[in-house]
């Protein structure tokens, strides 16, 4: 399939702009996230919090628990939506609602006219992964800030580390269903118009 020069360009735009989307607004500020969380904690870690009384301990435990299920809200709410929102049927089938499938069976070029949707929805997903991915990196400043040991910030950390892989391997699948979507093969032609 020949495949619109334009379209293509902006492809390859797509995917310079995920990696370095990810590069300076994912891996960036967690780095700088590790050396405020370790400039932060040093006073605190070097406290003696023998003395603290097991009511302040259970405190301690509590906002640690409360940061870490935000933080995993917030994880479970970015996997979640990228999924809904980059799912390959869905955005066929809003790709062939826009070329006219409820009234006839579009061709490739009609189908691939109508790319920008898929443009649109890794977009829309990627600025949605990027902010959550910053929130998630606050969120291990906010521990530090608010006297919680370096161990429960160094978990909060992790999982905006492993948050971050997860953004960087959605990267093949975006680019992926951008293509198909550019050659005009992101909808089955097969299937009935109506799913």
């Amino acid at each position: 399939m020949h495949i619109n020069p334009t379209q293509e360009k902006k492809w390859r735009q797509l995917q310079q702009r995920l990696s370095n989307t990810w590069l300076f607004w994912g891996l960036f500020p967690l780095g700088v996230v590790i050396v405020l969380m370790l400039a932060l904690a040093g006073p605190a870690a070097s406290a003696n919090t023998s003395g603290a009384t097991q009511q302040e301990h259970l405190v301690i435990k509590r906002r640690a628990e409360a940061v870490m299920a935000i933080s995993a809200i917030l994880f479970f709410a970015g996997f979640s939506l990228d999924g809904r929102w980059t799912d390959d049927e869905r955005v066929g089938r809003r790709i062939l609602r826009a070329a006219g499938g409820d009234q006839f069976r579009p061709t490739r070029d009609q189908l691939a006219s109508h790319a920008e949707k898929a443009f649109y929805a890794v977009n829309r997903s990627v600025t949605m992964l990027t902010g959550i991915g910053l929130a998630m990196a606050l969120l291990v400043v906010a521990a530090v800030v608010i006297g919680l040991p370096l161990l429960n910030a160094g978990q909060l950390l992790v999982l905006a580390v492993i948050f971050q892989v997860f953004a960087f391997s959605r990267h093949s699948y975006y680019s992926d269903l951008v293509y198909a979507a550019i050659s005009g093969e992101l909808c089955d032609l097969d299937e009935d118009n109506e799913k």
